[in-house]
């Protein structure tokens, strides 16, 4: 297995693709931390995860926009783990929908706040951490295809996440002396509690969106996980500071 032995740390880790993402290091054998801001669902993960798989799963609820709070949870792990291999950035959120010139400025940095500024927190931190100990590591961001396609009445969000993607490949460019490498992986639609939700309340959107991807159907969590679990082995060893798209093939639609 190819993280048997290794400890991976993954943020928004409690459902949807930071879950998948667990799922699938966990099926290479990885242990695993997993951090997220809502504690009850991140401790009914933790509990069905230990139902399936036998290494070392271990979870922290905090807030992850707060640098204080994420270096409390990176050391608690530090203590448990004693050194980890890998990080994922994943948790993310956008705030509303609509209109681009509808965006109040209090929209505007909730979301940049949740889907940007929550990625350089933690990216900050583990990069440190690595440095400080001489480490070497994959570290593994999470954006989004509306970052290269644009996405309308979701305009904050996706140029929250071309950000993510201009400050990831940055920070690969600096950290490589280091053998620190910094990829992205870039989903399209995936079939999480919140789509689920908006296609609730959208009769026939999802129906219509899928006619957009060559697969014709949505991603699964698991499937971005699979690709973030290679990224983060050595067997993806060569590859840094690049954007990978996972979306059925929607973003050459």
């Amino acid at each position: 297995m190819e993280h048997s032995q290794r400890n991976i740390l993954i943020t928004g880790a409690a459902q949807g693709i930071g879950k998948g993402i667990a799922q699938a290091c966990l099926d290479q054998g990885a242990n695993v931390y997993l951090l997220d801001i809502n504690e009850e669902v991140l401790n009914a993960t933790v509990s069905e995860l230990r139902s399936l798989y036998k290494t070392n799963i271990e979870a922290f609820a905090c807030e992850l926009t707060d640098v204080d709070s994420f270096k409390i949870a990176l050391y608690k792990g530090v203590d448990h783990f004693s050194v980890f291999h890998g990080f994922c950035n994943s948790a993310a959120s956008s705030q509303g929908m609509g209109p681009f010139e509808t965006f109040s400025d209090k929209d505007f940095d909730a979301t940049v706040n949740l889907s940007f500024k929550i990625v350089w927190t933690c990216l900050k931190e583990e990069i440190t951490y690595l440095r400080e100990n001489k480490l070497t590591g994959s570290i593994v961001n999470i954006s989004s295809n509306s970052a290269i396609r644009g996405y309308a009445f979701n305009s904050i969000y996706a140029a929250s996440k071309a950000a993510v993607n201009n400050l990831s490949q940055s920070v690969a460019k600096e950290v490589a002396r280091d053998q620190i490498r910094v990829n992205v992986v870039s989903p399209g639609t995936i079939n999480t509690p919140g789509v689920e939700a908006y296609f609730a309340k959208e009769p026939g959107a999802k129906e219509k969106l899928e006619k957009t991807i060559l697969l014709k159907r949505l991603g699964d969590p698991i499937e971005i996980g699979n690709t973030v679990s290679f990224l983060l082995s050595d067997r993806s060893s060569y590859i840094n500071g690049q954007i990978i798209s996972v979306d059925g093939g929607s973003s050459i639609y």
